[in-house]
């Protein structure tokens, strides 16, 4: 810290400096009285000195010339005044005191107390340079028989200059000392905050938002980079001016009046959108100025297009939102009320629904929904690879887990899902081993890759489906009866389409929409007669078999129309009306089964009939699964 000491007379320098030496303090000593002493501080605040200690007129020119260092005056106690007065009364009983404040302070009831007649002139500060002045007024005291003065250093020069006899009051050590220790505190305080202040500078500087400050009264305080950047004007024309000359369109005085604070608030200022956080400066409810941080609304985008980017290159995105969800009809709406309700909290959510019925559709309406809308959507099928390669997908691995493991390991599709939604469709087809991993997630919200030996923690909410009834499985000992209760915590039941027939004008009308424009083929709409076979129908399939037959319906149309006849050929074909190629194979499926062993179990009679498939595929199991009318996955399920 350095400190300095301007003293009016030498008398006091001296006395300073054995101070400092008492009390083991390294401080420099400098002598200058008045404008003298002033001039001296300059220079010190040019030398980059952090407190400056002085006494009387001298503190008080100082103070008017150096704004921004702290100035510690040395005070006069009453021990000093009580001396200097007894002092002077050996000598008279009218005496004149005069001084700037503290000098003065209290003296009227030492009349009294020394049995004197006091005089008191007390010196106001922008007094410290009207010499005349003072002289004037001292020899007015003069005249009014008061010959004999006590006062500070410029009082006892100017009464010595009218003749007066006088008294210097001196400063005794303690006053000196606590001056020290005062000025030691105040240069600790400053520096801290100095160091504060050029913290928070580094970080609007820095800051990529655009930064304004104003005060009470609409000037500018603050005009960080980023704001010259974005108004292109530069902050050394535009601090200390009042914003409404500057930035007429940013009325930030309104929210000064007002007190209310402002979130994502748009301007359009020189034909530059900015959106914009307002915020009221208060200090004991009293609104003493307003701070505006903004962006530009390009920039915002650009930004959020990235991120939405990234996202979108691992599909971890979710596009679908509750507007996505077409129907009217009481049971979906019911639906869409209750997954509302389910957005706003964290549970795990079990999704029910026949296929076809949008559980990943409303999965992904929920994640739009909640405060976890701008982080990951990861949706996985869990039928869709076998036991080992789903493990390794859905905790990942480390490098060396497993032979053909990655050289660098693997995030699993939790970790990727982190702060997000991670979505498990066909919950009901993991096998036993999964189930138990998956329930140590739940229990510990901790993952550990293959062939890892540490947790890692992750936040995630965890939404799954399927299209069985996991209480049978339960009951089957197919599904852990713990993971169960773990993971039906909440739980959405999709109403197939057969159940919200009144629903299908709808559904149709936006298929065709939707699949004409995909193929660019006009198709205004379909028949009623038409219309009325579709809603006849159960749909097996659900919405996903009713777009897929929309589909094939316009691309097979040649009117504007769909006509009825080419509707019912079209339900016709998909009700099960076989081909040659599919009526040769029931024959052969019904001779096997024909010669089946009575005695033999449902399991027995199933594995021969896929063993006859497969041969006759020459073992392709793809095709072997399309005839037999079942997934590739359950197939191979079947088949171990």
């Amino acid at each position: 810290m350095k400190i300095a000491f301007i003293a009016p007379y030498k008398k006091m320098a001296d006395i300073f400096n054995e101070v400092c030496y008492e009390i083991d303090k390294n401080i420099p000593t400098f002598i200058g009285d008045l404008e003298e002493g002033a001039d001296i501080a300059v220079q010190l605040e040019e030398e980059g000195y952090d407190v400056i200690i002085s006494r009387g007129g001298t503190a008080i020119a100082i103070k008017s010339k150096v704004t921004a260092l702290p100035v510690v005056e040395v005070q006069v106690s009453g021990y000093d005044l009580i001396r200097t007065l007894y002092q002077a009364r050996q000598e008279t009983d009218k005496i004149a005191v005069a001084g700037f404040n503290p000098f003065t302070y209290g003296l009227e009831g030492l009349e009294k107390i020394l049995g004197i007649d006091l005089k008191i002139l007390t010196l106001r500060g922008e007094w410290y340079d009207q010499t005349d002045f003072i002289e004037t007024r001292l020899e007015e005291i003069k005249e009014q028989g008061y010959n004999y003065l006590v006062g500070d250093n410029i009082s006892v020069r100017i009464a010595r200059k009218i003749g007066m006899n006088t008294l210097l009051i001196r400063s005794g050590k303690e006053a000196l000392a606590q001056s020290i220790l005062e000025s030691e505190r105040i240069a600790q305080v400053r520096k801290k905050e100095m160091e504060k202040a050029k913290r928070i500078k580094s970080i609007i500087d820095f800051a990529y938002e655009g930064i304004i400050s104003i005060d009470k009264n609409g000037d500018i305080q603050t005009f960080n980079p980023a704001s010259e950047k974005i108004f292109n004007k530069k902050a050394y024309k535009v601090i200390g001016k009042d914003i409404r000359e500057v930035l007429p369109e940013m009325d930030l005085l309104k929210t000064v009046q007002s007190g209310y604070r402002e979130q994502e608030k748009v301007w359009i200022i020189n034909d530059i959108k900015i959106v914009a956080n307002i915020i009221p400066i208060e200090v004991n409810e009293e609104v003493l100025g307003v701070v505006a941080t903004f962006q530009k609304a390009s920039r915002i985008q650009r930004m959020e297009k990235k991120i939405r980017d990234k996202l979108y290159v691992k599909g971890y995105t979710a596009d679908n939102t509750f507007e996505d969800i077409i129907g009217e009809s009481k049971v979906i709406s019911q639906a869409k009320d209750e997954a509302r309700d389910y957005a706003r909290v964290d549970l795990p959510l079990l999704v029910y629904g026949e296929t076809g019925t949008g559980k990943e559709l409303f999965a992904q309406a929920i994640h739009n929904d909640s405060h976890r809308r701008n982080k990951p959507f990861v949706a996985f099928n869990c039928a869709a690879l076998p036991e080992k390669l789903l493990e390794s997908e859905l905790f990942g691995y480390v490098k060396g887990a497993f032979t053909g493991a990655s050289e660098k390991g693997k995030e699993g599709l939790f970790e990727q899902a982190h702060q997000g939604t991670i979505f498990l469709d066909e919950i009901g087809e993991i096998s036993r081993g999964i189930q138990a991993r998956l329930l140590r997630v739940f229990q510990e919200r901790k993952i550990r890759r293959l062939g890892d030996n540490k947790l890692t923690p992750i936040d995630v909410r965890i939404m799954l489906a399927t299209n069985k009834s996991l209480s049978d499985l339960v009951e089957k000992k197919e599904f852990r009866e713990d993971l169960y209760y773990r993971i039906n915590v909440l739980n959405l039941n999709l109403p197939p389409l057969r159940e919200r027939r009144e629903d299908i004008p709808l559904l149709v009308n936006f298929f065709i929409n939707k699949a004409s424009n995909r193929i660019n083929k006009l198709v205004r709409g379909i028949s009623d007669d038409g219309m009325r076979l579709l809603q006849r129908y159960d749909w097996p399939g659900n919405v996903r078999q009713l777009e897929n037959v929309i589909e094939k319906l316009v691309v097979r149309t040649r009117k504007n129309y769909i006509m009825t006849n080419l509707v019912r050929q079209t339900i016709n074909s998909i009700q099960g009306i076989p081909t040659d190629s599919e009526r040769k194979f029931i024959d052969n499926i019904s001779k096997q089964i024909i010669n089946i062993p009575a005695n033999e179990t449902l399991a027995a009679m199933e594995r021969i009939i896929i063993d006859k498939v497969i041969k006759d595929e020459d073992g392709n199991k793809t095709a072997a699964a399309r005839r037999l009318g079942i997934g590739r996955t359950t197939l191979w399920r079947k088949m171990q």
